[in-house]
C-alpha cells in the first residue's frame, strides 16, 4: 500500500513537473505562493497562523481569500470551476457527493493510513463516500452526473476540524438585565420561561436561528428534543415509518417548537434569516439566544463578542424526557481539498497535509480560529485554549444517543420526503399559519401517501 502510494505520488509529481512550474516542498519551493479560498471569516486568523508556520518551514506563502456568506461562496466556486479558475487549495464543508468532486483532486489513491491514522477515528466518515450513498445516487433521479460517477471509498478532502450542533448561546448581559441568573436552563419549558421573562423585562426577542434554512431546526435542535424525549429508538421508529408524529408520545416535539411562535419569542423576520444573519443578530444584541453549534463560537468572537459575554448550553430536554442531559457527538465540520487543475498540485497537497496533521500547525489554527482540530492531539490537547479544551471535553467519548440514531438518520431523513414537508410545515407554524396538530397530521398524511405509492 505504501509503495503504491509513493508510486502514485511520484507519477503525480512527475506529471505536474512537466509544466516547469511545480515543486514538491522544501527549500526548492521557496518563493512560491499558493492560493486558498474559504467562506469561514472566523477561520482566517487560524489559517494565517498555520500558513506562517508553513512558510517558515518551506518558504512557500499561502494567500487566503474569503467569500461569504455560504451561498456566495458556493456560487463563486461554481463559476470558477466552470472557467477553471479555482485556487490551489479549497476549504469546503466536510461532505461527500457535494459535486465539487469534478473539480478537485481525488485523494484516496494519494493518502495512506500513515496520514489517516492521525485523525480522530470518525473524522473521515462524512468525507469518504459510502456504498449506501452510491446505491442512493444510482436510483435518485435528482442525483448529479458527478454523484453518479463516484465509487465507495473515494475521498476528495482531508478533515480540518470537528464539532457538533445542538448548542444554544445566551447573551449574559440580557439575561442578567431581566433579573435572571445566567445559568443554563434544565428543561425546554424552563428555557421558554427564561425567554418570556427576558422579552417582558428587556423587550428583546428570545431566540434567533437560521430559519431560512428549512431543515436547520430538525438538524440542530428538533432531533435532539425527539431523541431525548423518547430515546434513540423512538426517533428511529419515526424515521423508519413505524410511528406517527401525531402519536401522543411524539406530538410534544412539535409543540415544543410551536411554543416559540405561540409566545412570540422568535426574532421578527426569522424566516428570511440565514445562519450568518442569525449570528450577526445575536452578536448585535437583537435576540437573547442563538441556535448554533460548537463552531458558532468562533464566528461570534470574530464579530466582537467575548466568551465572558455568553453562556452556552446544549438543547435542554422536554420535561419527562427519557434522556435528561444531551451530549454532543462530534463530527467533521470542514475539509481541505486540492484543485485538480492546479499548477501547484503537489505543493497544495503538501500544505493540506501540514494543515491537518502537523500538531504545531493545527494548534496554531485552532487557537486562532476557535475550533477543534480533526487531528487527534493526544497530550498536545493541553496546548489548546482553555475554552477549546472545555468544548473538546464536552464531546461524547463513546457513541452517544445521536450516534445510535445516525444510521437511520442517514438512510431515511433526506430520502423520505415527509421530512421535507415537515421542515416546511415548521416554517408555516412559525408564521402562525399552522398549529402543531396540523403540522403532525400533514407529516403523517404525507408519509402514508408516499408509502402507498411505494416511495
Amino acid at each position: 500500500m505504501l509503495l503504491a502510494t509513493i508510486t502514485v505520488l511520484a507519477l503525480i509529481v512527475s506529471a505536474c513537473s512537466s509544466g516547469g512550474n511545480n515543486n514538491s516542498g522544501g527549500s526548492g519551493s521557496s518563493g512560491k505562493t499558493l492560493t486558498m479560498w474559504t467562506w469561514k471569516v472566523a477561520y482566517v486568523p487560524g489559517f494565517e497562523a498555520a500558513a506562517k508556520l508553513y512558510e517558515e518551514k518551506t518558504g512557500v506563502k499561502v494567500k487566503i481569500e474569503t467569500f461569504t456568506p455560504d451561498d456566495t461562496y458556493r456560487q463563486k466556486f461554481k463559476a470558477a470551476a466552470n472557467s477553471k479558475d479555482l485556487p490551489d487549495v479549497i476549504n469546503w464543508w466536510a461532505t461527500a457527493g457535494d459535486s465539487i468532486e469534478g473539480s478537485v483532486e481525488e485523494l484516496s489513491p494519494l493518502i495512506g493510513d500513515d496520514v489517516l491514522g492521525k485523525y480522530f477515528s470518525t473524522a473521515m466518515d462524512p468525507i469518504r463516500i459510502t456504498q449506501a450513498q452510491v446505491d442512493s445516487w444510482k436510483t435518485d433521479k435528482n442525483a448529479t452526473e458527478v454523484q453518479k460517477s463516484l465509487k465507495a471509498g473515494q475521498f476528495y478532502g482531508l478533515p480540518l476540524d470537528i464539532g457538533g450542533f445542538f448548542t444554544f448561546y445566551g447573551n449574559k448581559k440580557l439575561i442578567e438585565q431581566a433579573g435572571l441568573s445566567a445559568e443554563p436552563p434544565k428543561t425546554w419549558e424552563e428555557f421558554i420561561s427564561m425567554m418570556e421573562t427576558i422579552k417582558s423585562k428587556t423587550g428583546t426577542p428570545g431566540l434567533v436561528l437560521g430559519a431560512k434554512v428549512s431543515d436547520l431546526w430538525e438538524n440542530w435542535a428538533g432531533s435532539a428534543l425527539s431523541i431525548m424525549l423518547n430515546g434513540p429508538q423512538g426517533y428511529i421508529d419515526l424515521l423508519e415509518r413505524n410511528a406517527k408524529l401525531s402519536d401522543p408520545a411524539n406530538l410534544p416535539i412539535v409543540k415544543a417548537a410551536g411554543m416559540l411562535s405561540d409566545k412570540d419569542l422568535l426574532m421578527p423576520g426569522i424566516l428570511s434569516t440565514d445562519i450568518d444573519g442569525a449570528d450577526q443578530a445575536f452578536a448585535a444584541g437583537k435576540a437573547a439566544f442563538d441556535l448554533g453549534g460548537s463552531f458558532t463560537m468562533s464566528t461570534l468572537l470574530a464579530m466582537g463578542m467575548k466568551t465572558d459575554d455568553m453562556i452556552t448550553f446544549p438543547v435542554p430536554p422536554i420535561e419527562g424526557s427519557k434522556i435528561t442531559n444531551w451530549t454532543t457527538d462530534p463530527f467533521t465540520l470542514t475539509m481541505l481539498s486540492v484543485n485538480k487543475d492546479s499548477k501547484n498540485k503537489d505543493q497544495a497537497l503538501d500544505f493540506i497535509k501540514f494543515m491537518t496533521t502537523d500538531p504545531d500547525a493545527t494548534i496554531a489554527f485552532a487557537n486562532a480560529a476557535y475550533t477543534i482540530p480533526a487531528l487527534n492531539l493526544g497530550d498536545r490537547s493541553s496546548d489548546l485554549q482553555d475554552n477549546l479544551k472545555a468544548i473538546e471535553t464536552s464531546f461524547a467519548t463513546v457513541p452517544g444517543p445521536y450516534s445510535e440514531a445516525m444510521p437511520a438518520i442517514n438512510a431515511y431523513r433526506a430520502k423520505n420526503k415527509e421530512w421535507e414537508v415537515y421542515a416546511q410545515s415548521i416554517q408555516s407554524m412559525w408564521e402562525k399559519k399552522m398549529t402543531p396538530e396540523q403540522v403532525a397530521k400533514k407529516f403523517d398524511d404525507t408519509m402514508a401517501s408516499l408509502k402507498a405509492s411505494g416511495n
